[in-house]
């Protein structure tokens, strides 16, 4: 009897062997869309539950239950989320997910598969060609109220909107449920208001917006030949600069920087650009000039505007050479490409923008919003500048963006930006209540967990408090959480009710910080930093980061001026393609790969502050930062300060340049103030540089080293 019953065991092993069936236990639980469920969204978020043990995930999407035939799929997924790419035929899709370890081996079963029904809206309504503005409005109010609905606009034509504007947007609405705008590769041209975004929508879901293309004439921002430099007063900038031509406009100039207030109302700095790297500033370390429109005069002239540039108290005039071009972009007061606001699951797929009067894609309190196969691009080789600011900007989001395949060129700030703000504190009522401001970045509801931070110190006090109540009390909102503040914590916060906001404690919710964000196989070359992060369980994977003048991906709060923040946990930082980036005055002792945690330190008279290090933080914590190259770093390869139980594993680091783009010294690896850091397997021998230190270490602990 025995011998029959192991001889029974070991066949069954043995056909589990032969086969390759895994013997894992479990399997993921699928949570959207719902078993059984139909949506109007081309491009839907799967979601699954967190898997005990699972490192990574599979996904398959197949239009048949045995998955024969698979239309989407992806493989080493380290977050629960998956969005397609390429938008997903109309009918049944089966879904199903598995997990699996470090190693890459099975520790779950496939999950059951779910059915999710793709449908096409039952209605269309079409734009005519060239229609007007305010046809258009006319169209899509008869499209939102009969949603689900197609919006159409006629497949090439040109519409050219100019008046009938109302507040910074040419499209502007709300509370939309189930709506596609297809533009069929339309082309949409502002005119003659440089200052008004594209759309705005609100309080609306599930709405997709794609192929369009979308410019503007004037441009909001213009471009200046250098054409002389006087450096005799060192504290003063003093240029002589030409107006540029550009193709394709009604004049044949860029903005004329000089009594004319479409532009110069709205003006807000200026930088010096890379002709020969387009896209790109100039390879110094200031970053942005400070003039403003009572520098300029007028200079006598035939054919090309020339104007004269004094800015009194500059020192910027050493930076200036004949040949350089300056830009100056206006987006002070403007409207973005597009603008959301408490919207859930908005799509952008396959856009492009020319140009914007501030930033491309923006969602505020809101979640899951998608930038697929997008670009913000130079039109042709008369432009050098894209939008006036960041290419995707997500804030306060319960799940954050997904971005992928797509380009940010030519931006005048940071390609992706995820981030909450700071709720400043105004009085302490007890130790499980405080008084905070009334605004717009007050988010705190029942159930949300947030952080106490004090900018002084730039300490993160340890402990997750959840809001039990939010209240409105004489203009403050009261907010009562569990559990109560430490007693020597409490005691520390004095720094509240300041009309000083930089120095005043701040609460950050934790429940708005853009989780599990994909940030995949795109393209920046901007000004400031490719990708900066606040933000939990996400992926910046497969991308190039080309010429960013700031550090390429960059994890850490803004505390001294815009009080973005806070930290980052359980991220991946994998397999991009980083070169020349961080050149600017945000690379000086950062890395191309920039972790820290700042707090505020004064830097002179009139309480001007600057973000340095925090001295004892470790909030940053399960960075995973994996086969990445990194070619000609500017001062460091990566930075990792203020973060435990992080790992830095097969980067590689390049060199086809002489020297460093920043003085000073110069560190492959560099990190400050760490717990449990494990660095693996880099590879230094690429970088023929000298005097480089591979690794640098200051005030670690439970390091370790694998050559």
């Amino acid at each position: 009897m025995k011998k029959t019953i192991l001889h029974a065991i070991i066949l069954l092993w043995i056909a589990g062997f032969i086969s390759g069936e895994s013997h894992a236990q479990g399997q993921p639980v699928l949570s959207a869309p719902l078993h059984n469920s139909t949506g109007y969204v081309r491009n839907p978020s799967f979601t699954w539950q967190a898997f005990t043990n699972g490192y990574s995930y599979d996904i398959q999407l197949a239009t048949d239950a045995n998955f024969t035939n698979i239309i989407a799929s992806r493989t080493n997924l380290y977050i629960t989320r998956f969005v397609p790419v390429s938008t997903l035929p109309a009918g049944n899709v089966y879904w199903r997910v598995k997990a699996k370890d470090e190693a890459g081996a099975d520790v779950s079963n496939w999950s059951d598969t779910f059915t999710h029904t793709v449908a096409i809206p039952p209605r269309t309504y079409t734009i005519p060609p060239h229609a007007t503005l305010q046809a258009i409005k006319d169209t899509m109010r008869k499209a939102i109220m009969n949603t689900p609905a197609i919006l159409a606009f006629t497949a090439d034509s040109t519409y050219e909107l100019d008046g009938g504007f109302t507040g910074l947007f040419a499209i502007d609405t709300a509370n939309i449920n189930d709506l596609i705008i297809e533009g069929n590769n339309a082309n949409i041209l502002i005119k003659n208001h440089p200052h008004i975004g594209f759309m705005r929508i609100q309080n609306s879901n599930r709405v997709t917006v794609r192929r369009l293309k979308v410019d503007w004439d004037p441009l909001p921002h213009s471009l200046l030949d250098v054409i002389s430099v006087n450096n005799t007063d060192s504290t003063a900038l003093n240029v002589n600069v030409r107006l540029r031509k550009v193709n394709g406009q009604t004049s044949p100039f860029y903005p004329a920087i000089y009594n004319n207030p479409s532009f110069t109302d709205h003006w807000s700095w200026s930088y010096l650009i890379d002709t020969t790297d387009p896209g790109s500033l100039k390879k110094i370390d200031n970053g942005a000039v400070g003039i403003v429109p009572a520098d300029v005069t007028p200079l006598a002239c035939k054919d090309t505007p020339v104007y004269n540039i004094y800015h009194p108290g500059s020192k910027s005039g050493k930076y200036f050479v004949v040949g350089d071009v300056l830009s100056i972009v206006a987006r002070d007061n403007v409207g973005p490409l597009m603008s959301t606001r408490n919207c859930v699951d908005f799509v952008c797929d396959s856009i492009i923008n020319y140009t914007s009067p501030i930033g491309c894609y923006y969602s505020y309190d809101g979640s899951d919003m998608k930038i697929l196969n997008c670009q913000s691009v130079l039109k042709d080789a008369s432009r050098f500048v894209s939008a006036n600011a960041d290419g995707v900007h997500c804030r306060a989001n319960a799940i954050g963006p997904w971005v992928e395949n797509s380009t940010f060129i030519g931006n005048a700030d940071d390609g992706v930006a995820l981030y909450n703000k700071g709720i400043f504190v105004k009085s302490k009522v007890s130790n499980t209540t405080l008084l905070v401001t009334n605004n717009e970045f007050m988010n705190l509801k029942k159930g949300h967990i947030f952080r106490i931070y004090t900018p002084k110190t730039g300490k993160i006090v340890g402990s997750n408090f959840t809001v039990d109540t939010v209240f409105l009390q004489s203009g403050s909102y009261r907010v009562q959480f569990s559990p109560a503040i430490p007693a020597n914590d409490y005691d520390s916060l004095v720094d509240i009710g300041l009309t000083d906001l930089q120095q005043n404690v701040q609460l950050y919710n934790a429940s708005l910080r853009n989780e599990r964000f994909m940030i995949s196989n795109n393209r920046f070359t901007v000004r400031a930093r490719g990708s900066i992060i606040r933000s939990a369980k996400g992926v910046v994977e497969g991308n190039q980061y080309y010429s960013c003048s700031s550090p390429a991906i960059s994890l850490y709060n803004e505390a001294a001026l815009w009080y973005n923040g806070l930290y980052s946990r359980d991220i991946w930082i994998t397999n991009n393609d980083i070169r020349n980036s961080g050149f600017d005055n945000l690379g000086a002792d950062a890395g191309s790969i920039n972790v820290r945690i700042n707090k505020i330190d004064s830097a002179g008279p009139n309480n001007y502050f600057v973000d340095n290090m925090s001295p004892s933080s470790l909030d940053h914590a399960n960075i995973r930062i994996f086969n990445n190259t990194i070619r000609n770093f500017s001062q460091h390869g990566i930075s990792l300060f203020n973060a435990a139980n992080c790992t830095i594993k097969n980067n590689v680091f390049i060199s086809d340049m002489p020297g460093f783009y920043r003085t000073g010294t110069h560190y492959g690896i560099y990190i400050n103030t760490t717990y449990g850091t494990s660095i693996i397997s880099n590879n230094f021998t690429g970088d023929t540089r000298t005097p480089m230190t591979q690794i640098q270490r200051v005030n670690d602990t439970g390091t370790t080293v694998v050559p």
